[in-house]
């Protein structure tokens, strides 16, 4: 479920960091580009600096979304994602002074949110289970109208199914994306030259 969360990011990893945001009055959401302007990334690396996170959360890199920073792990997008965006966002594009279109953005992005942060409990309930199920098809949905320009993933069609995988195994964080990630980094650091059994 870590990936997920890159979903409303994608556009900044890609393209880098636009030179702002589309102005406040603005009546029409950006349909190509990033998401997060540099003013807005600004100011979530400087609320960042201010966050005292428990020692269990992972620390993030504090350069995150630039060119510079290079790739995050998923562990990394799900910390940011799911503490760093929120306070920051919620109080950029959360108020009634806010754009409609951010308002839009915000309530989306936070659907997505409340679907990882439940898709990562340790001990799940079938009502748990259902409110999965429900914010992440109102993402998926909601994500579709709001950026059309933006092709469906596979990574959206898996995380409707995840709500079974829920029901079937559980919250089993073997199964979880945290794993394979630290297979797949160690499979990267050994030497070899394509050859099975060599």
């Amino acid at each position: 479920m870590g990936r997920a969360v890159v979903l409303i990011l994608i556009q900044v990893e890609k393209n880098g960091l636009a030179a702002e945001n589309p102005p406040q009055n603005a009546k029409v959401p950006p349909t190509t580009g990033a998401i997060l302007g540099k003013d807005v990334m600004e100011v979530v690396w400087a609320d960042m600096k201010l966050t005292e996170i428990p020692s269990w959360v992972t620390d993030v890199p504090r350069n995150w979304g630039t060119a510079a920073r290079g790739k995050l792990s998923a562990n990394n997008w799900r910390v940011i994602c799911t503490v760093h965006l929120p306070i920051t966002l919620i109080r950029l594009w959360g108020g009634d002074d806010a754009p409609q279109y951010q308002r839009d953005i915000l309530e989306n992005f936070m659907d997505l949110v409340r679907a990882v942060q439940i898709a990562n409990l340790r001990s799940i309930s079938r009502k748990e289970i259902e409110l999965y199920e429900f914010y992440i098809f109102r993402y998926v949905t909601r994500f579709k109208s709001l950026y059309k320009l933006v092709k469906v993933k596979p990574i959206h069609h898996a995380s409707l199914h995840y709500g079974d995988m829920l029901r079937g195994f559980g919250p089993a964080h073997t199964h979880g994306a945290a794993f394979y990630e630290r297979y797949i980094h160690s499979m990267q650091s050994k030497n070899h030259n394509m050859k099975l059994g060599l």
